[in-house]
């Protein structure tokens, strides 16, 4: 597999970035972490394997490649749900996140799928859990 370092540009402190503590930074960071259930290739809808085909070789085609997922893949779904159930939490409204989560396990597509999401929502939870 080829890896691709993609440079990226220092990201603009805003209002958001200047309420960011450095624990809470330090947990974001850890969330996306290869080691934790979620982060990086965790569950990637098939980003090595455009990696390793070509498809996918710079900043411009992972773009097009995410933009692709997102807007017209199983991506989509993903960010409607988690769009939603952020809402959802920012709320407080328990009833909102449930239908949320009874929505994202209704949109998987085969068994497989919602046993993966399940697993990996378990993984989630208790590696939350045990930190």
């Amino acid at each position: 597999m080829r890896v691709v370092c993609i440079p990226m540009a220092a990201p603009k402190m805003t209002a958001i970035s200047d309420r960011l503590t450095a624990a809470g930074l330090y947990r974001l960071l850890t969330w996306l972490s290869p080691v934790f259930p979620t982060g990086a290739f965790s569950y990637s809808h098939g980003l090595e394997a455009a990696v390793e085909s070509g498809a996918v070789r710079d900043r411009a085609s992972l773009q097009s490649w995410t933009s692709a997922v997102i807007t017209s893949g199983s991506g989509r779904i993903d960010a409607d749900i988690l769009r939603e159930a952020h809402r959802a939490a920012a709320e407080n409204d328990l009833e909102a996140l449930m239908r949320v989560n009874r929505r994202g396990v209704a949109f998987r597509a085969t068994a497989e799928m919602a046993l993966e999401t399940t697993a990996q929502g378990e993984a989630f939870l208790a590696a939350c859990r045990a930190a």
